[in-house]
């Protein structure tokens, strides 16, 4: 009986033996499954190669695309511009004092673009006849120097006038052709704030005068030693809101004040507030004229 049970484990571990030792059939098998896995991961990786570089071309061809998109843009601009400066020799247009001012109005505002989209234009014909001296000057090393500092010059200038026409390009504020008011309010510093908010106003003075903007003065406080406690004036002009609007703010000045007599330096400031002109700010600003009028009865 036990003769019986130890040849049945005996014949069991043979076959176990034989079942882990590998036949010249089973490693082909074995070959077989495990190169397809191989080569799927090869293949897996060859694709991530042609995704990235099909992607990398496709930004390069995304960013060809947006530079002639632009290119696009600037020449329908120029078309518009060329449009408007012949409607203006139109004797319809002419005897239309509203049409002609509109018709001026819309011209100006894409006069710069088409300028320096000129230029740009111009530069980039002279690139490329750099280039072409560069290819024909052979062995000529002075003229291929010659042809690569210019090259040099020209890409930078290049450079130059494609960040302006990209700020030009921007949306511009809704508010940019209105008129305004503007505000300068004494701030710290007293007596010196007040002369401080004196010379601001001298100083907006003059440049209103420069750009030929019509100034009205609507409310003034004079300080108890010259200068201005408050003052508000009314721009009227050509793009009034779009150079003023930067001034909106704090401003701060350190000097001596002509009201120190012992030579110390005083600190003082100023508010300025722009706020685009319209019925509503005009009653705003009476009302409240009014009522600094009757609190200080």
């Amino acid at each position: 009986m036990l003769f019986y049970i130890w040849l049945a484990v005996f014949f069991c571990s043979i076959g176990s033996i034989y079942a882990f030792v590998p036949s010249s059939n089973h490693v082909g098998s074995n070959s077989i499954n495990n190169r397809p896995i191989i080569e799927h991961e090869s293949s897996y990786k060859i694709s991530n190669t042609h995704q990235t570089s099909s992607s990398s071309s496709t930004t390069c061809l995304q960013m060809a695309l947006l530079d002639d998109a632009m290119k696009t843009r600037l020449d329908g601009i120029r078309r518009s511009y060329q449009a408007l400066t012949e409607r203006l020799a139109d004797p319809d247009v002419i005897g239309d004092s509203n049409l002609l001012r509109q018709v001026m109005k819309d011209r100006s505002q894409s006069e710069e673009v088409v300028l320096v989209y000129d230029d740009y234009c111009r530069l980039d014909e002279e690139l490329e006849g750099a280039q072409e001296l560069f290819q024909d000057a052979g062995d000529d090393a002075e003229m291929r120097e010659m042809a690569r500092s210019e090259m040099k010059e020209i890409e930078v200038q290049l450079e130059e006038l494609e960040a302006k026409i990209k700020i030009l390009l921007l949306p511009k504020d809704p508010n940019d052709d209105r008129n305004c008011m503007l505000e300068i309010r004494a701030g710290t510093g007293g007596s010196e704030a007040n002369l401080f908010a004196g010379d601001l106003l001298d100083v907006y003075r003059k440049f209103m005068s420069n750009e030929g903007y019509s100034v009205k003065m609507m409310d003034s406080s004079a300080g108890d030693d010259g200068g201005y406690k408050n003052v508000v004036l009314e721009v009227k002009g050509d793009s009034v809101y779009s150079k003023l609007k930067w001034e909106a703010g704090v401003h701060r000045v350190q000097r001596v004040p002509a009201t120190e007599t012992q030579g110390r330096v005083h600190t003082s400031t100023a508010t300025v507030a722009i706020m685009v002109s319209n019925s509503i700010c005009l009653v705003c600003l009476i009302c409240s004229y009014h009522l600094q009028s009757l609190l200080t009865l």
